[in-house]
């Protein structure tokens, strides 16, 4: 992660102890085919790069692959204590390949669980899932809400919102097409919102 910033969504979700969650339990489930032990790390959506010697490898070749996918992201304060509104505009660059995917939005903290001294991006909180169907040169605009509990507002500047595009299915694998992070303090960008729907050379990114 810290050799990619800026490259690499990371989402880590605990099983079998005391930081699962259901959302976390539903996420093994959908990779069920590719797991085979803890730790398990799925790249892309699509393997599992096991063992760790090749982690560094496998993310080499994904991020040589293109996408035509982009999604553009960011958060304002909303109405309640500790509640931030999310706006992510999905788009399929002009000559791309229209396609349905699945649009996920979660909260993660980073450093968390604290009784790990690797732990990255820990899962906290998921928004409700969207599927969008996005011609090419089109774009669909998202809308979600979190508020961030106290564990999180502890250590805010460890808050990262993370959202991705999955190609449409109920299993996986299952191709993330692009992915964003939004980081604390979260703000609106100057007008236009969103200046390049479309950006050259973007890369897969990661699930």
């Amino acid at each position: 992660m810290n050799a990619a910033t800026g490259d690499f969504a990371v989402v880590e979700y605990h099983v079998f102890d005391d930081t699962a969650t259901s959302w976390g339990n539903a996420r093994l489930n959908f990779y069920g085919s590719l797991y085979n032990g803890v730790p398990f790390f799925v790249y892309n959506g699509k393997y599992d790069a096991w063992p760790i010697s090749n982690y560094d490898d496998a993310l080499l070749a994904e991020l040589d692959i293109p996408t035509d996918v982009t999604i553009h992201m960011f958060g304002v304060p909303g109405i309640g204590v500790d509640e931030y509104d999310f706006v992510a505009e999905v788009c399929i660059e002009p000559g791309g390949i229209g396609k349905t995917m699945v649009f996920q939005m979660v909260q993660v903290l980073d450093k968390f669980p604290t009784h790990h001294t690797y732990s990255r991006n820990g899962f906290r909180q998921a928004a409700s899932e969207e599927t969008l169907t996005i011609a090419a040169g089109a774009c669909q605009t998202v809308n979600r809400s979190f508020t961030f509990d106290s564990t999180s507002m502890a250590t805010p500047e460890d808050i990262l919102v993370i959202a991705w595009a999955q190609a449409n299915g109920t299993s996986g694998p299952a191709d993330v097409h692009q992915a964003a992070i939004s980081h604390w303090p979260f703000a609106a960008p100057a007008p236009p919102l969103f200046e390049d729907g479309f950006e050259d050379g973007t890369t897969d990114a990661w699930n």
